[in-house]
């Protein structure tokens, strides 16, 4: 079997809704993510898929991948770890989250070919399920305590059983207690309306000052969230562990991180509870198995973040069935995916089903997503009310 061509659709998928700081009225989220899937083909009529997406960095990413197509076409597509290590050989450049989400699409559409080409899915190839269940937990709103516990008495009627959301975003500065006091407010009103089982997971977007999510930490925690995700701006080991000491809650944090000698010093010294590398940035499921089997030394616990759409959900889905230290799975959008790829999997008791099908387990709308438009994103504004930037 040879690698014959490389196909690329990327396009624009609208959000729920878009958000704006309340203070200040600028662009949190936009009203719309842009997706970009990789289509691989091969002389035996099989073929494979991936995901490239990551926002802004969609256009970079696409490029990349259709200057490696010389490096793809005419390749075996079976001996997918060699595959994906020679092209990486051949960059003098390493890291980063252009390169890392170009191969994770590679890594990923091999794999799916690999799968169907033997008639087994990919969590098989990976050394094979230990779980025929994974956990998710899905996105939530914080705007005001109310509508906290009503989204998350929604989301349980859709089977999820955890949800995170975005507290202190209604910071004005960097020590602003009445930011505190708000997120506060909203997690104990999720807490007054949902099972005691039900987890609340906390993610700050690493914008916080050390001291502010510490205290954060204190006065939330006897809610009982399951994590408090980037409490610190990324770049300084210190300033983590630091949280990471002082917090009653346990900490989280990896999306930002692409390559395993980065994930390496942050496991070695347990700089965190839980570690949330994206495969669809950091390398793919080659480069997300060594950190976790790296982690699982630790006893550090895996709950991958999701940049992306569908496919790079499947992905984390099959990669979660065969990671023994796997805690919780990030998941958002998924009532939508099947308006871009056939799939069986079922959301119940807080948990989703690990698909058994060939290969990655779904069925891309190739002739549908060709038809759907694509427009550039605007940058966010992130700043406090005296126009400095926050974070993120």
């Amino acid at each position: 079997m040879k690698i014959t061509a490389i196909k690329t659709y990327k396009f624009s998928v609208p959000t729920s809704q878009q958000v704006h700081d309340p203070h200040t009225g600028q662009m949190l989220a936009s009203a719309f993510k842009n997706w970009l899937f990789l289509k691989i083909e091969t002389d035996a009529g099989i073929t494979g898929w991936g995901e490239g997406s990551g926002e802004w960095l969609v256009p970079s990413v696409e490029a990349t991948l259709n200057e490696w197509s010389v490096l793809l076409v005419d390749r075996d597509p079976l001996p997918v770890m060699a595959v994906c290590q020679d092209i990486l050989d051949r960059l003098p450049w390493k890291g980063g989250p252009v390169l890392g989400t170009a191969m994770a699409a590679i890594n990923a559409a091999l794999y799916d070919i690999a799968g169907k080409a033997w008639g087994v899915p990919v969590h098989n190839i990976l050394g094979g399920k230990c779980r025929d269940r994974v956990r998710i937990y899905t996105g939530g709103r914080y705007s005001t305590p109310q509508e906290a516990a009503e989204d998350a008495q929604n989301k349980l009627q859709l089977g999820y059983e955890a949800m995170k959301g975005n507290p202190l975003e209604t910071r004005r500065w960097p020590m602003d207690d009445a930011a505190v006091d708000h997120s506060v407010a909203c997690i104990a009103a999720i807490r007054q309306v949902v099972p005691s089982h039900f987890d609340i997971l906390l993610d700050t977007h690493g914008s916080p000052t050390p001291e502010l999510s510490v205290e954060f930490s204190r006065r939330v925690a006897p809610h009982r969230p399951l994590f408090l995700e980037e409490p610190v701006k990324f770049g300084s080991l210190d300033a983590l562990e630091e949280v990471s000491r002082k917090s009653p809650v346990p900490v989280a944090t990896g999306e930002k991180l692409f390559t395993f000698e980065q994930f390496k010093p942050m496991i070695d010294r347990r700089s965190c509870a839980f570690l949330q590398p994206d495969i669809i940035h950091c390398y793919g499921i080659s480069t997300y198995l060594k950190i976790a089997a790296y982690a699982e030394h630790q006893q550090m616990l895996m709950a991958p973040h999701l940049g992306g759409g569908p496919l790079s959900w499947i992905v984390s889905i099959q990669s979660d069935a065969v990671t023994p230290n796997f805690l919780i799975q990030e998941t958002h959008g998924f009532e939508v995916f099947k308006k871009y790829v056939e799939h069986d999997m079922v959301i119940e008791n807080g948990h989703v089903n690990v698909p058994d099908r060939p290969g990655l387990g779904v069925e891309v709308k190739e002739a549908d997503i060709a038809k759907l438009p694509y427009q550039q994103m605007a940058y966010r504004q992130y700043r406090h009310e005296d126009g400095s930037w926050k974070g993120w």
